[in-house]
């Protein structure tokens, strides 16, 4: 289907922002995994796999494979989700 160029510019837009979001929380949750308090040693394995992992997930997102565009999507909504759910068990003090 055909698309004038303000969408077209629009989704660039989104899918760029998705993008920047994915890339915030990969560094979220590698310093996560680095700075976590319950754990003595950290796992440097564990650190390179994860970033590799997301590694191979930004190349073919911005390769515009349909799978990696979805799994990114969902890693930022699953991040904000979590975010808020942080924010409020930090706020009710359960």
């Amino acid at each position: 289907m055909y698309e004038f160029k303000d969408e077209f510019e629009r989704k660039e837009k989104n899918i760029r922002y998705t993008y920047i979001y994915f890339i915030f929380a990969v560094l979220i949750n590698t310093f996560i995994d680095i700075f976590d308090l319950g754990i003595e040693k950290v796992s440097g394995v564990r650190i390179v796999i994860s970033l590799l992992f997301f590694g191979v997930i930004l190349y073919f997102g911005l390769r515009r494979k349909f799978w990696a565009e979805v799994m990114i999507k969902f890693s930022v909504w699953l991040n904000i989700i979590l975010l808020f759910l942080i924010i409020t068990v930090k706020i009710l003090g359960l």
